[in-house]
């Protein structure tokens, strides 16, 4: 459907827009909040890239183009910030209260903070596919059959390297604390 198709008749046209493009929306939205959305999540951003179309069509009446560079690009653009949405620790700014800024919170924060950082440093120290592996299990919460997807293998050697990769990962942190500093 081309942009002067929707102009002439915008009553229907909103709907063949959804029917032409939904399965193409969804399929980029799904592909980019698999490990991190729930289908409430999914719903919500495929409604807010059908809304963002709909807006830029109406404040760009002159242009009358193909829209599937256009549908590609909003959709594209409305996943990535979902996905940045749902990833990211909520910010808060409410004051703390004298008990939450006592110094063994902050101690205990920043230990907690370097042991984090610690355990990434080991996890990308076991190389390709099994660090992609572990962060996308133990960080993002995806499922065997999602990670076999994104890093090409089945889900039974998916399931098989993760429990490999834990064996591997904790004979590391164990040697790590028995002998210091070292896999830093």
């Amino acid at each position: 459907m081309t942009h002067e198709e929707y102009r002439k008749d915008m009553a229907s046209a909103a709907e063949a827009i959804f029917n032409e493009y939904y399965a193409y929306i969804y399929t980029v939205v799904r592909s980019r909040l698999i490990c991190c959305a729930s289908k409430e999540d999914l719903e919500e951003c495929i409604s807010d890239i059908f809304a963002d179309i709909y807006i830029y069509l109406d404040e760009h009446k002159d242009n009358d183009g193909d829209l599937t560079g256009i549908i590609s690009v909003i959709a594209k653009r409305k996943a990535i910030y979902y996905y940045y949405k749902l990833t990211r620790k909520p910010f808060s700014t409410e004051e703390l209260s004298p008990e939450e800024t006592a110094d063994d919170d902050i101690e205990e924060d920043y230990e907690q903070k370097e042991q984090r950082r610690k355990l990434l440093s080991v996890i990308k120290q076991l190389g390709e596919p099994d660090s992609t592996i572990i962060i996308q299990k133990y960080f993002f919460g995806c499922k065997s059959g999602e990670i076999a997807k994104s890093v090409g293998l089945s889900s039974a050697a998916v399931r098989m390297r993760c429990s490999r990769t834990l064996k591997r990962l904790k004979k590391i942190l164990t040697e790590s604390e028995k002998g210091g500093n070292g896999h830093e």
